[in-house]
C-alpha cells in the first residue's frame, strides 16, 4: 500500500452531540491520495463472509493492511487525543481495522442487525468510520434508547442490550429492516452524512448504526456499494 499519507489540507470538525457532554469528530479530505486503499478494496481485498469477525456487521469485510493502521493510528494519537474533552489521555491502541461493505437486503436482516448498537460499554474505546462512498449510500446516526433515555452507554447499562432486542420483536412493523431515522423506541439525536473520503471519530459506547436508505447500499459490490472502513481503538 503505497502513497498513503494524511492531507496537510484535512478539515477536523469537532461536533457536540446533542443530549451527551461528548463531541465527535468529522474529518474531511483525510487521505491525500485513495488510490492504493481503493485498489485494495477492488482489486486485492478477500472480503470474509457475513458474521465471520463475529460482529452483526450486515455485509462482508476484511482486514486492512497495516500502513493504513499506521497511518491512521498516528493521526488520532497527534491530531484528535489532544482534542478531547476534560480528558487527559496520552496513549492509544488502535486494535483493528476492517474494509466493510454492506451486503444484507434489508428482508434478510436478523433482529439484532435492525436495531442500533454499541462497540463497547467502556468511554475509553472509541470508534471510526472513513467513508469510502457517497452521499447517497448513507452516513451513521448515533440514538437515543428513549424507554430508558440513554445514548451513551456504561457498565451499568449492559444489561439494556437484551431488553433492545426483545423491544424490536414487539415492535415488528415500525422495524422491519435497517434503522433509518427515529421510531417509537429510539430517537435519531445526531446524523453525519458520508463523503467520500470523510472520517468520523466518536465513542464506542454512543448507541449507533449505519444509514441504509436505499438498495444501491446493499451491493456486494466494492466500485458500486457503501464502502467504508471500521475502526477500533482505545485510549488511556
Amino acid at each position: 500500500m503505497k502513497n498513503l499519507t494524511v492531507n496537510p489540507n484535512l478539515v477536523i470538525k469537532k461536533v457536540m452531540i446533542p443530549g451527551t457532554k461528548l463531541s465527535a469528530f468529522v474529518v474531511d479530505d483525510f487521505l491525500l491520495d485513495t488510490k492504493s486503499v481503493l485498489n485494495f478494496a477492488h482489486n486485492i481485498a478477500y472480503f470474509n463472509p457475513m458474521f465471520s469477525d463475529n460482529s452483526f456487521y450486515p455485509g462482508i469485510r476484511d482486514n486492512m493492511p497495516q500502513p493504513y493502521l499506521r497511518v491512521l493510528h498516528a493521526f488520532f494519537q497527534n491530531e484528535i487525543l489532544p482534542k478531547i474533552d476534560n480528558k487527559d489521555y496520552q496513549q492509544s491502541v488502535l486494535h483493528k481495522s476492517l474494509l466493510s461493505l454492506v451486503s444484507c437486503k434489508p428482508a434478510n436482516l436478523i433482529v439484532d442487525q435492525k436495531v442500533p448498537h454499541i462497540d463497547s460499554c467502556d468511554e475509553r474505546d472509541y470508534a471510526f468510520v472513513h467513508y469510502l462512498s457517497p452521499e447517497e449510500l448513507g452516513g451513521t446516526s448515533i440514538y437515543k434508547y428513549i424507554p430508558q433515555n440513554i445514548i451513551e452507554f456504561k457498565q451499568q447499562h449492559k444489561p439494556l442490550l437484551a431488553d433492545i432486542v426483545n423491544d424490536v420483536k414487539k415492535a415488528p412493523n415500525e422495524h422491519q429492516g435497517y434503522l433509518a431515522g427515529s421510531t417509537s423506541l429510539f430517537e435519531q439525536v445526531f446524523k453525519v452524512d458520508a463523503k467520500f473520503n470523510r472520517l468520523v471519530i466518536y465513542q464506542g459506547n454512543l448507541l449507533h448504526s449505519a444509514n441504509i436508505y436505499s438498495e444501491q447500499s446493499c451491493l456486494a459490490d466494492a466500485k458500486k456499494g457503501r464502502l467504508s472502513i471500521a475502526s477500533f481503538a482505545s485510549v488511556r
